[in-house]
Parts: C-alpha cells; structure tokens; sequence
C-alpha cells in the first residue's frame, strides 16, 4: 500500500503541470509542460458573433532553454473561422488542425501527462504553433485571438471556454481572470454561469460586462455562460434538460429585471428595525449593532417610513408609530440608538408583536420590512419557538416581510429560518467572529429595491412539480431569481409570471417549447442543482420537526446518486466538506478528507483477473460498509447503536472470505471501517438524539447555513458522484467506482496510458467519459466484468479478443 500512494503522489507532482485549456510541450519528453503563471481571457460577443483574446504566461522551469510546441483545444462546437497567434508580441504562424489529427495529438498528450481529464476534447478541433528557443529559467507569454459564432437555442446564446483538467492538483501559479463582454441590440436581461462565480457589471440594458478572477484557480471545470435577451420588463429565460424521454424533465428559469425597469418601479417602504438589547448582548456586538441600525437609517430615502423598536425583558419604541425619513426625525433617531443600553432579559415575541403592530392600515400595496435582530433564546413571555413562529404568522400580511438576524451561536436558528420563509425574507447569521455591521449591509443593498412583489409562476401545457423555492422570493433590482424544478409533457406551453410592481398587480407571459425527446448533456448541471436544492429543503423539514423515515430515506437516496454530502452520507468525501454536524465535537482533520478512506486505494490487480482479488473485496466491504451506513434501522432512526449492528454486519462477512483474504490489507481497511463508522455513529447520534440540539447554538447555525446553501445553489461544485457511461460512480478513498460493481465481478486490470488503454478507447470512443474520472477507476463493462484502470499496474497490452469481450453482452 506504502508504495502505491507514493506512486501515487509521484503521479500527482506530474499531472500539476497538466494544463487542457492551452498547453506548452516541450520537444524534449522527458520534460513536462511547462507550468503556467497566469492566464487571462478577454472575449466580446456581439450578436452572438464572440471574439476571444487569451494570453497565457508559462514558465521554463529547467535550467536550459527549450524548443516547445503550444496547443489550444478549441471550444466545443465552435466553429472558427479566423485565429491569430502571437509569440512576445509578435505574431506568429499557426495551424487550426481539424478533430480527426487534433485526437492523435490528444491521445498523446494523455499518454505524456497522464492526464485523462484532456480526453474531453476528443473530437474538438485544435490551434497548435511552434514556440522556440525559451530560455532556461524565463517566462513565456503566448497570445492567440479567436472568432465564432456562440451557438444559440431557445432563445438562449451559451459561450463555452476551455479550461478544464483532471480537476485534482491542477492550478495556476498566479491567477485565473476572464471577462466577456456581452453586446447586443436588444436588452440583456438574464445572464448565468453554472460553472463559476461571475460578477457582473450592467453598463446599459444592451452592454453587460461579465468577470471571473481567482488567484490559484482550481482548473476543473470548463467557463461556461449563458445569457439572453428580451424587450420585457422582467424577462424569463429558459435553460430545459431531459436526460430521458420517457421521465419528466428538469427546467431552470432565470427571472431577471431589465434595467430601465429597476429604476421606474421603485416604491416607498416601511422599515422597522427590532434590537435585542438584552443583558448578552456584548459591548462589542451592542456597539457593531449600532452601527448597523445606524446604516439602515441613513440609506432611507425620503418617501420611505421608519420605527425602532428595541427589546430585553420589556419591550420601547421610538415613537408609537411610522415616522417619515426626515432630516430631524433620522437625527433624533440615531440619538436613540446612541443611548441604548444593555440588560435584562430576551422577550422576542412581544418585540416582533409590537413591531407588527406599527404597520400602516388601509395602504395596500406598501411594503412593511422588519429587520430584527437577537443574539438569544426566548427568555421572556413565549419561550416556545413553535408558538412563537405560529403567533407571528397569524398577524403578517402579504405585504409584511422579516429579515432575521442571528448575532453569534446563542440562537434558534431553526426559529429565525421559519420566521423569514413564512415571510419570504431572508435569515442572515453573524458568527463571533464576524462584523455586524458588515453583514447589514450587504443585506440592505439587495432589498432595497424590491421590483416585483407576491412573486407566482404557473405555466399551462406543462406541469410545473417539485419547484423550488417552494415559495419565491422578491425580486429586487440588479438580482435574479433562480428558480428550478421539474415539467411533465412536452411541446409549447405557456408559462406565466405574476406579482405586485408597485402597487399594481401584473402577470408577465412568454411562450416555450419544452422538449419531449433526450436533449443534449450541456444542462446537465440542471438537474443537479435540482437535487442538491430538494435535499437542502427536506434537510430543513427534519431539522424543524424531526426525523420521518420517508424523509431520511428521500435525502439519502438523491444524496448518494448525486453525490451530496448530509448528515446520512457522510461518508461521501466532497470538496465542499461534510454537512457541520458530521463534525460536532471533533476536530475536522479527524473526519475522512481526500486522503484514502474505506481501505484506502482500490485494486491494483496486474494482467487479467489479477492476484489482488483479496484487496478488491477489501474495497468491496467498505464500500457495503459506507452504503449500509446511509440506511436507517429500528426505532431509533439512524442513531440507537447501529455502529454496532454495523460492525457486527462487517464481521458476518468476514466469514464468508477464506482465511488467506482475512490478513492484511483487508484487516487494515476493516479496522478502518469500524473507525469511520463510529465516527459517523456519533453524528448521526448526535443529528437525531435531541432536536433542539440541532436548532439551537452553534451547531443549528451550522446546520442552518448548510441547509440554505443547498436550497438556494445555483452554481454546481465539486461532488463524490460522477455520472460516466450512463451510470453513477462514486469516489472512495481517491478511486471512482461504478454503483453497479461487485465483489464476486471477474476482475481486468489495464494500466493506465498503456497501449491496451488507448487501443480500448481506439475501439470503444465513448470510453472517454470513463477516462476522464481519472487514473484510479474500477467501472463494470457491458459483459458484466469490472475494468480496473491504475496507473502501476494492469496488463500494458492485450489482444483484440480479449478487449472484445470486455464489450459483450452478458450471457
């Protein structure tokens, strides 16, 4: 084992030189390519007419000069139709190489680098150059500038620029920085990247300005944009995927506001903000408090209504009611604010009892926000959080909203979540160590300008089911709702939009076409934002009423086929890191990262069927261990001692092994799964054993932010699930696995970039989307045998026949 993993670090110090999206390759192959400093992308994209300009800084990292040759995967299905190059400066000759020579070079760039995550550019054309002589020890920039025309479907235009790799150690030295300038003739409304966070800059309705920067940018994902245009006030966009005919689809639709409209819809409002100043609250915290509250008044603007409302034991007020936003009133309320003082108890229901009863009557339409802030549990009156949250929701109005702010751990997170979802608000937590302040305003700039209210969609052609969020929010200026879900049917429907502009009620329609057959995988991403949102609200359902067992088994069920991590498949290693319960009590360096868990590295069998079949059922046990430990069992839920049913299960297969397969490896890796059972054990005991525990403190805060960060994603990360070849497979200890793998399977070990490898893919393309999981992969083929892929060992070459039958039925 020792050995492998140094193989396997030795492997991995390789591929950091491994770049897919513009590569240097020295002449020399015993050379590696040479690293890249910093690479930027300038593209504009006019009338889907799209420029690209990239400049690239490499690096020669060897003591003498070297001849080199660039290459550059050209975008998926682009079609270019004129390309410069440019060496320092001055410009230089290159060659647009169409994708049936652009493969040889790919296969063999792959077999060089080691670097399978190149094989998604198979069947793309290439842009390739000669640079030479580099100096030892010097940097190397190279410029290339590109056109074609983005394609567009539905009304949508999608960009796509190459920049992904195998996704594991591969980085740039500096940074990452890419900015498209989007232009057009008709107001851009909706634009969106499923792959990276993007900031955008509105210069007009028909010129946006959109920028990705990241220093040491993780290369793992290829930039992809999409944006569209539409002469509406609030424009719907589109992004539809079916993977299968004969299943409902999913549907993303982004619901923008154009500029113009932002700035004519603007409607007074009503903002009272509620203090906690109970005996808690900390000199430090009262005094960021103050500052906060102090910001909210001075960014009113002069038709807007305000009150202060603040609370301890008892509960005073400002003035009785709603005072305008004047000069002397906001002067007369900071010196309020000033003389604030803390003591004594938390009455939270009489606080927000009394800043409901400000509201205005008889102005319909009149926004009334209540920003409320608490650094504790009810004390005082109600302490029940449910009758609290039920005698709050019996006097809200559709007009009213709260926005909740919970000041450091000592909170019933779940409390403040369910007071803003009734009210379409939002909850924000300050932890100890961050700024009120700070906080507040961010918040405050994304509500200020609420541009449709009471926001409804319904669409008639098509069922729209499982939307999500359940119950949209607001719409305000310079945002954009995400909102996804599932359609039943096909073909044109209707889908229509309603809400308060002001005080008027509107409903905006648009027409689409929703696709009844299998559409492309480039929406992919929709269906799993879908998943990744639906775990994130029923999370929430448990964390404010409990387990249910339909519940549990829903949440672990689209958890391990989408790779997500939760409190009842922690033992999915995701870069996102494990839901924060999985790590309550321990340090997290004691919870599986990316190292090898489960029994570590998977087989490494050489030739066909191979001798390690010991350590294939090694991996085979954990991995029943890791899926046994998502299901619930007796009437404790997933708590109630099932580490040790669990181990007891481990030991019963034990004796279904000869005894030869009982020592080593397979001991080690089931010490290992005992250990990371218990581990788990104790946080799920921890999730289940008492409710409140996961409500209130630092550990609902925790649970809190992670449940929101499911339910409101709308850029896909990193997960321990890929899909490949149709089928899910699932990453343990660094090996992706097919779901379908078994331990009594026939094993075929092929080393990695040997000639059986490419000769496989020669014969069977469509291999490459298994390739591209990496180095370490065991995936059962179609004549029902496991395909052990390992970078050591594994036959380096086999016959026709026999690579044949790894693709026949099986019998």
């Amino acid at each position: 084992m020792r050995t492998r993993i140094l193989t396997a670090l030795a492997l991995l110090a390789w591929s950091q030189f491994a770049q897919a999206h513009g590569l240097l390759l020295p002449d020399d192959t015993s050379v590696p390519p040479l690293s890249m400093v910093s690479h930027k992308v300038d593209a504009t994209i006019d009338e889907q007419v799209a420029a690209t300009t990239v400049e690239q800084l490499f690096r020669n990292h060897t003591s003498r000069p070297v001849e080199a040759t660039y290459v550059f995967p050209v975008p998926k299905g682009a079609s270019i139709n004129k390309f410069t190059m440019w060496i320092d400066g001055k410009e230089t000759a290159g060659e647009l190489l169409d994708a049936k020579k652009a493969n040889q070079i790919y296969t063999e760039i792959v077999r060089r680098t080691r670097d399978p995550g190149i094989l998604e550019y198979v069947g793309n054309d290439l842009l390739r150059m000669r640079v030479f002589p580099i100096p030892a020890n010097s940097t190397q920039k190279v410029k290339l500038r590109f056109t074609h025309v983005a394609p567009k479907d539905a009304g949508v235009v999608e960009y796509i620029y190459p920049m992904k790799t195998d996704g594991r150690a591969n980085r740039t030295l500096d940074e990452v920085f890419v900015r498209v300038t989007l232009k057009s003739q008709s107001p851009i409304q909706s634009v969106y990247s499923p792959t990276h966070a993007i900031a955008l800059n509105r210069n007009s309705d028909r010129e946006v300005v959109v920028d990705f920067e990241k220093n040491q940018a993780l290369l793992d994902k290829d930039f992809q944009l999409f944006y569209a245009t539409s002469a509406q006030p609030i424009g719907i966009t589109p992004l539809l995927y079916r993977p299968i005919s004969s299943e409902d689809g999913y549907f993303m639709f982004l619901i923008s506001p154009s500029t113009e409209a932002s700035k004519i819809q603007r409607v007074p409002r009503d903002l009272v903000m509620v203090l906690d100043k109970s005996g808690s609250m900390s000199d430090l915290k009262m005094a960021q408090a103050k500052k906060a509250l102090k910001h909210c008044l001075g960014n009113l603007k002069p038709d807007d209504r305000f009150a202060l409302v603040s609370f301890a034991t008892t509960v005073s007020t400002f003035d009785d009611r709603l005072q305008s936003a004047s000069k002397e009133q906001l002067e007369r309320a900071e010196k309020w604010v000033d003389d604030l003082r803390q003591s004594g108890g938390t009455a939270i229901l009489p606080a927000l009892e009394t800043a409901l009863s400000l509201r205005s009557k008889g102005e319909p339409g009149r926004s009334f926000n209540i920003v409320f802030f608490t650094d504790g549990l009810p004390t005082v009156d109600e302490t029940n959080p449910d009758k609290i949250v039920k005698a709050v929701g019996a006097k809200v109005g559709a007009e009213t909203r709260i926005f909740t702010f919970g000041v450091g751990d000592d909170v019933n997170a779940a409390m403040l979540d369910q007071l803003a979802d009734a009210t379409r608000g939002v909850s924000t937590y300050v932890r100890p160590s961050e700024d009120i302040e700070a906080k507040v305003s961010s918040l405050y700039a994304k509500i200020s300008h609420p541009v449709m209210t009471n926001v409804k969609l319904s669409a008639s052609g098509v069922r729209l089911h499982e939307v999500y969020p359940v119950q949209l929010p607001d719409l305000f200026h310079g945002s954009q709702l995400v909102v996804i879900g599932r359609f039943s049917g096909s073909g044109p429907a209707t889908v229509r939009l309603s809400g308060m502009i002001g005080r008027e009620s509107k409903e905006l329609v648009e027409e689409f076409t929703f696709p009844g057959t299998r559409t492309s995988d480039d929406k992919e991403f929709v269906e799993h934002l879908w998943a990744r949102r639906k775990v994130g609200y029923i999370l929430d359902q448990i964390r404010a009423n409990g387990e249910k067992k339909e519940l549990v088994d829903e949440v672990t069920q689209l958890a391990k086929k989408y790779g997500i991590a939760t409190p009842y498949t922690s033992y999915l290693v995701v870069p996102d890191g494990p839901m924060p319960v999985a790590t309550l009590g321990r340090s997290r360096s004691m919870m599986p990262t990316n190292g090898p868990v489960f029994g570590g590295l998977l087989p490494s069998a050489p030739g066909v069927g191979g001798p390690a079949a010991a350590e294939a059922k090694t991996a085979e046990v954990a991995k029943q261990a890791a899926g046994d430990a998502t299901k619930s069992g007796g009437k404790d839920g997933i708590a109630g001692g099932r580490g040790g049913v669990q181990n007891r299960q481990i030991d019963e297969r034990l004796k279904d092994l000869k005894p030869e397969d009982r020592k080593g490896a397979y001991a080690d890796a089931l010490e290992k799964a005992k250990k990371d059972q218990s581990v788990l054990t104790e946080a799920d005991r921890n999730y289940k054993g008492n409710l409140r525990a996961n409500q209130v403190g630092s550990q609902g805060v925790d649970l809190a932010l992670a449940s929101d960060a499911l339910r409101n994603q709308s850029r896909l990360s990193q997960t321990a699930t890929r899909a490949a070849y149709g089928r899910n497979c699932v990453e343990v200890g660094g090996v992706w696995i097919d779901e379908k793998y078994d331990a009594k399977m026939k094993l075929v070990a092929i080393k990695a970039q040997g000639a059986a490898y490419f000769r496989l893919l020669e014969k069977q393309p469509q291999l490459k989307d298994v390739y591209q999981l990496g180095n370490h992969i065991v995936w059962v083929t179609p004549s029902n045998e496991a395909l052990v892929i390992d970078p050591k060992d594994g036959a380096d070459d086999l016959k026709d026949e026999e690579l044949n039958k790894l693709f026949a039925a099986a019998k």
